[in-house]
């Protein structure tokens, strides 16, 4: 008889605390962008349809991205650029970026892209992801529905993009 005593108060102070220490994990989890931070090795691939032409090109990135815990980012990266027919290009460009990151661990970030070469600006470009419990691995997706990425270019020339993107990064520092 003790020990189902004993075992029905231990349960009990289980089920008791087991609000509080849900309550505390997602307090912890609430503070928007500081569950984000650090410096992530990613690697990406993203598919885009030009909306006026149709012509769709693909992109396979690989970069860094540095966040800093209160919801901006510093984007580098490089990566190949395939065009419709045979031919393909490389590319180097960085992006300031803002992110907020909700109490689930879901977040989405957006900013402005430029090559390094200044040859184009890229505006419009969001993602959104998911950050593993521990912090150290992101999942990156398209923004759903897409949304209208424009492309300008030095003479004010521009088009204008439906992008999908996939990927992951893991915090190198």
């Amino acid at each position: 008889m003790r020990t189902s005593t004993c075992t029905v108060l231990a349960l009990t102070a289980c089920l008791v605390t087991l609000p509080a220490w849900s309550a505390l994990a997602e307090d912890n989890r609430s503070d928007s962008t500081t569950s984000l931070t650090g410096t992530f090795r990613f690697s990406i691939i993203k598919t885009c349809t030009d909306s006026t032409i149709g012509s769709t090109t693909h992109f396979y990135v690989d970069g860094t991205i540095v966040y800093d815990g209160h919801g901006s980012a510093q984007l580098t990266q490089e990566g190949t650029l395939i065009l419709p027919g045979p031919t393909s290009a490389l590319f180097k460009e960085t992006a300031e970026l803002t992110y907020t990151v909700k109490p689930n661990g879901s977040f989405s970030q957006e900013g402005t892209f430029r090559a390094i070469d200044r040859s184009y600006t890229l505006t419009g470009a969001k993602m959104n992801g998911h950050i593993d419990p521990h912090g150290s691995v992101l999942i990156f997706s398209a923004a759903i529905p897409s949304e209208k990425e424009t492309l300008t270019m030095p003479g004010g020339d521009s088009s204008e993009y439906l992008c999908g993107a996939s990927g992951t990064a893991v915090r190198i520092r």
